[in-house]
């Protein structure tokens, strides 16, 4: 008896063990497959797949060829998502302006609001108050205007689900100041036969700045304006006992603070980086160049240029900083070279089908005449638009404050101005135009 349950015990275990042993052979044949399903769903050509510059759906996914691919480390997956939220630290005379109008088309383009303070203000804000925001709109999408400093204003007051991008570009401060001093007509403050010679006398009065004082008469935009536009404290600079150490502590914090900070000598290909990181299209970061100086004059003295890389000391030690981290970045990107390639020749494109000449205008400074289609298309007439009328408008759109009989008044302003975006055309115009493949004829 005790023979026979033996047998019928080992008998059953056997079964039981057979029956294991198929199901865990069946569990490697089940892996393999998909491995090898997984293997080639990760080698097949993804070039295949057609992905326009104009498309806008969330999540957008990348060609591994080089041309939209985001090979940063940082980000390991195929898909990712174009921002919702973002921040824009602007500065003064380094193509802040253009990146602004880019982000405005976004807004509209992508239905996101803009943070805009209330009709009708200038785009210079200066210190950030809730109580001058649009009436209806405490929170925005983006925001992307001139203002004093304020990343704790605007992190209450720019959505933070997701949260928001956060950059800005800075420039070569002597160029910058060089520009400034022109554009902020200065040489009324300092008269002198040549650009030059009143750089000259504006440095002879100004040699005791960050020696004894921090107060920089008529510097407002021009001196250390880099610095100042990120939230540089002079006046906590010159009573530091370690002046060194609190540089470097300020270029600590807005390492950490900005994802990216674009340079303007490199402004194509920083478009790009921002394109890549951002998970934008070329018709994102496509522009107009426009408001070229008329009459350019150089600073050419070696001994002039010294002294202004002196007294703009703080902003050389910044652009020195970002500029190294900049290039650290590029390097992070494959084939990014050929992108610019691609980028810059569906820009000049655009350029092409928007434009045919030049007229003077704004701050003596060329301005482009629309060919016919540019006047009937959005992205033409936006591209075009200066940032203050731009935002003039949408906040005459959206603050409710803004009465009927005022936005029917403004229905008839700036029509004898067909190369510009009126505030009809803000009304009524289609966003939704592919304005590459207009230009590049692949419609």
């Amino acid at each position: 008896m005790t023979h026979t349950i033996k047998r019928m015990y080992d008998r059953t275990l056997n079964q039981i063990l057979t029956v294991l042993r198929r199901i865990k052979c069946l569990t490697y044949v089940t892996l393999l497959v998909t491995l090898v399903i997984l293997l080639l769903y990760l080698t097949q050509d993804l070039t295949a797949v057609s992905i326009t510059a104009s498309q806008t759906i969330i999540p957008v996914v990348y060609q591994r060829d080089g041309h939209g691919a985001h090979n940063n480390p940082s980000f390991h997956a195929q898909f990712c998502q174009k921002p919702r939220n973002i921040i824009f630290t602007k500065t003064h005379k380094t193509g802040s302006s253009t990146i602004s109008n880019i982000l405005l088309r976004y807004g509209e383009v992508n239905n996101l609001s803009q943070l805009l303070y209330s009709y009708r203000t200038s785009t210079e804000y200066k210190k950030l108050l809730a109580r001058r925001l649009i009436t209806n709109r405490q929170i925005g999408n983006i925001f992307a205007q001139h203002a004093t400093y304020d990343m704790d204003f605007l992190r209450e007051h720019v959505y933070g689900s997701p949260p928001p991008r956060i950059f800005t570009i800075i420039r070569n401060p002597v160029s910058q100041f060089v520009s400034g001093f022109s554009f902020f007509e200065k040489p009324k403050l300092y008269p002198a036969p040549t650009l030059q010679s009143s750089i000259q006398l504006f440095l002879d009065s100004h040699s005791t700045y960050l020696k004894d004082t921090w107060f920089c008469r008529n510097c407002d935009r021009l001196v250390n304006a880099n610095s100042l536009d990120l939230g540089f404290r002079f006046d906590r600079y010159m009573a530091s006992d370690d002046k060194n150490g609190f540089v470097e502590d300020f270029l600590a914090e807005k390492t950490g603070e900005y994802e990216l900070v674009l340079i303007t000598e490199y402004f194509d290909l920083s478009l790009v980086l921002l394109k890549r990181r951002m998970c934008l299209t070329y018709n994102d970061i496509v522009y107009l160049r426009s408001l070229e100086r008329i009459r350019k004059e150089t600073v050419d003295d070696s001994g002039i240029l010294a002294r202004i890389t002196e007294i703009q000391k703080i902003d050389m030690k910044l652009y020195e900083h970002f500029n190294r981290t900049f290039w650290e970045e590029i390097e992070k990107e494959d084939g990014i070279f050929e992108d610019l390639r691609i980028f810059q020749q569906i820009n000049s494109k655009v350029q092409e089908y928007c434009v045919q000449g030049k007229k003077i205008g704004y701050m003596n400074t060329y301005e482009n005449r629309l060919t016919d289609a540019g006047k009937e298309n959005y992205h033409c007439l936006a591209m075009n638009t200066r940032c203050l009328p731009f935002s003039t408008f949408l906040q005459a759109r959206d603050d409710e404050k803004v009465s009927d009989e005022t936005r029917a008044g403004l229905l008839e302003e700036g029509l004898d101005n067909p190369d510009s975006l009126n505030f009809r055309q803000i009304l009524t115009l289609n966003r939704h135009t592919d304005i590459v493949k207009l230009a590049t004829g692949h419609v």
